[in-house]
């Protein structure tokens, strides 16, 4: 039996887009990947009736239409989505967009790495966090 975990990753950067594709293929964990680049698209393909039950989401703060917080905050509100993984992966270091992101539900915030390999190990750090407890990891 093959077993995969369900991501969905919101990120409206393209090139941010292709290089999370690249290193989840480094990782080799078997995923199927699920890639939006709005808030609003995000929301809808996680309430979609065909929508496999998503492992984790994957948001960026700054995205159109909808953000990733406010996104983060409608997925904790949603009883069918409330207790899913949930991570930012973001371009900021604000503390306290950080901070505003672990009040709306996130349960891992992560700052986008600058290089592949980088790259390559925040993505395996959230594909093995224990999202099985879904409580909020620090780094």
């Amino acid at each position: 039996m093959h077993v995969s975990l369900n991501v969905v990753l919101a990120e409206d950067d393209k090139d941010y887009q292709d290089i999370f594709n690249n290193a989840l293929e480094e990782v080799n964990i078997p995923t199927t990947l699920t890639v939006v680049s709005d808030g609003y698209e995000l929301m809808k393909t996680l309430r979609s009736p065909n929508a496999p039950n998503y492992n984790i989401v994957i948001l960026d703060i700054n995205m159109p239409k909808k953000n990733g917080i406010e996104c983060l905050k409608e997925i904790r509100k949603d009883q069918a989505l409330s207790s899913t993984f949930s991570v930012i992966l973001t371009s900021s270091q604000d503390p306290l967009i950080k901070e505003s992101a672990y009040q709306a539900g996130a349960n891992l915030f992560l700052t986008k790495p600058i290089n592949f390999n980088e790259y390559v190990e925040t993505i395996r750090t959230i594909l093995t966090s224990d999202w099985r407890m879904n409580l909020p990891i620090f780094f």
